[in-house]
């Protein structure tokens, strides 16, 4: 089992999620300001993950290094005891083929009682030699034995180490996903983004839907079917594209009726109340009570109501203070173009 190294990537989005304190003028909401602090805390835990998963990469090293050793003295210890072990053997074969004689066997034999004591002083040195050599072999296969456990140990304990920093480093990596992820959010959120400051209009607004798929006109006004007049502006894009919130502020309000089809209403921390219908259903973020920030993405894009059949398009009303409706196209020109 090779040890992974920490990927580079862990370098480069360290460095990428301190992007978002870097974001444009027009990305500061207060919404996004709270998504920064969360970035703040992301990039916390990931110092936390990348200095634990650096103990556990440390530790895993030296009981590599631990492991080999024992294993290398395992094999000395091996060695040493089959080379005493083939002794005893041996010393077993002799004593049963010439028998091992006892003192008294020694002092009757021939060559008098000087020899005698001679030969019985040799068979002493023998003796305690032997024995000697049965300790030496017994302890090194004793210190064996313990070497192996302790190897044995030392292995579980490596790979204990090694699942945990294999953890450690997934865990690691999607923390550093997810920063990446958050920026890329901010990122396209602030791109969305335009701080607008005249005397019509004052704040952060995004384009109801991307810039590059939309086509409007200004049709306030105009007839419509029952002699009704066009009350907003009809933003003609792509069906089911992503649409956005045009400025911070509460969902306050879904509805689906025969004329509007499914709609939403936004209201606007500059007091107005922004409505949309037409659309083709609500994302997550666009769900009634939830508080977004200019650009979230809230709906998508559709052709329901008495729109069926026709181009797909939000009808987008603008009613300041939650009243009667304006003119939105001059406010969806400033953003949107």
């Amino acid at each position: 089992m090779q040890v992974r190294s920490r990927s580079p990537l862990a370098v480069v989005l360290l460095a990428v999620a301190l992007v978002a304190p870097s974001l444009p003028a027009a990305a500061q909401a207060p919404d996004v300001e709270g998504a920064r602090q969360r970035a703040a805390e992301v990039q916390r835990r990931l110092d936390e993950a990348n200095a634990r998963y650096e103990e556990l990469y440390t530790a895993v090293e030296v009981a590599i290094d631990e492991l080999a050793d024992l294993e290398a003295r395992a094999v000395e210890l091996e060695a040493e005891a089959r080379t005493l072990d083939a002794g005893l053997a041996a010393r077993a074969r002799d004593i049963y083929k010439r028998g091992t004689g006892t003192t008294f066997e020694l002092l009757l034999g021939e060559g008098g009682p000087d020899e005698a004591i001679q030969r019985a002083s040799l068979a002493e040195v023998l003796q305690q030699r032997e024995t000697a050599s049965l300790e030496q072999a017994l302890a090194a296969r004793v210190a064996l034995d313990q070497t192996r456990q302790l190897a044995e140990e030392r292995r579980v304990e490596l790979e204990a180490l090694r699942a945990e920093m294999e953890a450690a480093q997934a865990a690691l990596e999607r923390e550093l996903a997810a920063a990446r992820t958050r920026v890329q959010v901010l990122e396209t959120l602030a791109a969305r983004q335009r701080l607008i400051d005249t005397a019509r209009q004052r704040g952060i607004y995004s384009c109801i839907m991307d810039r590059g798929v939309t086509s409007f006109r200004d049709t306030w006004g105009a007839p419509r079917s029952g002699g009704r007049r066009h009350k907003g502006t009809d933003v003609m894009a792509p069906f089911n594209v992503p649409v956005y919130a045009f400025t911070s502020g509460v969902i306050s309000r879904h509805s689906n009726s025969r004329l509007g089809g499914i709609s939403l209403y936004l209201r606007g921390d500059d007091g107005a109340v922004y409505f949309y219908t037409h659309l083709n259903g609500y994302a997550p973020q666009g769900a009634v009570g939830r508080r977004v920030v200019a650009g979230e993405h809230i709906a998508y894009n559709g052709a329901t109501g008495n729109a069926r059949g026709g181009a797909p398009h939000v009808h987008f009303e603008r009613h300041p203070g939650g009243g009667a409706a304006e003119n939105p196209y001059p406010y969806l020109v400033a953003a949107c173009r």
